[in-house]
């Protein structure tokens, strides 16, 4: 009797103990600000494929190469997509083929999209503010810049956990304006070339469509 009783209350309690542990991440390894900018920071290369969606949740398919430092390319592939954007040197050139004009030029160090792009980024720096918002499935890392100089100077970055993982990362441009970028089996400090990210070329291609 009292064996049975002592087996009955030890299987009470590590009941109760699996479940609070289950739905408790105090029992999980709490993730830092630190450790996301070691994992950021041992990123390289990052190869993509992409599901862009803007505010309206009208969503574009496409691809994003990145090696650092300041080398991105994002293409698209649907028909409706008419816009390539490439960068490195410092750059980031957005090649409308619709358009006539020259394609539009920023310093890749005036946009949200150097937190991704630098080889050493610090989390910690006095002209940024960063936020970690910690939720069930994935986890939150706000970036924001204290004096933006390119729409609201914000990235949201978004990654699993255990082990961590980037999955993707929102950009605001305005209050009502925001595009999403998710990661579709990402491949992580693989070789890309460099050829990938040459401007010059890009806009010859350009040029050449459109005579």
């Amino acid at each position: 009797m009292y064996i049975s009783q002592y087996l009955n209350r030890n299987l009470l309690t590590f009941t109760c103990l699996f479940w609070i542990s289950f739905f408790n991440p105090v029992f999980s390894k709490e993730i830092t600000l630190k450790d996301l900018e070691n994992y950021l920071n041992s990123i390289n290369s990052l190869n993509s494929e992409i599901i862009q969606t803007n505010q309206n949740g009208n969503e574009i398919l496409g691809s994003i190469k990145l090696k650092k430092p300041g080398k991105l390319r994002i293409e698209y592939h649907n028909q409706k997509a008419d816009h390539l954007i490439v960068g490195s040197d410092g750059i980031i050139a957005v090649i409308d083929y619709n358009s006539n004009s020259e394609p539009l030029r920023y310093p890749i160090k005036g946009t949200p999209l150097k937190f991704i792009s630098e080889n050493n980024i610090n989390l910690y720096g006095e002209e940024i503010v960063s936020k970690i918002k910690k939720y069930n499935n994935h986890i939150e890392l706000e970036i924001s810049e204290k004096k933006p100089t390119f729409g609201l100077g914000k990235i949201i970055l978004k990654f699993k956990r255990d082990p961590i993982r980037i999955v993707g990362w929102e950009l605001p441009i305005s209050e009502a304006n925001t595009t999403e970028i998710s990661l579709n089996n990402p491949k992580v400090n693989e070789e890309i070339a460099d050829n990938f990210f040459f401007i010059s070329a890009e806009i010859m291609k350009f040029n050449n469509n459109k005579n």
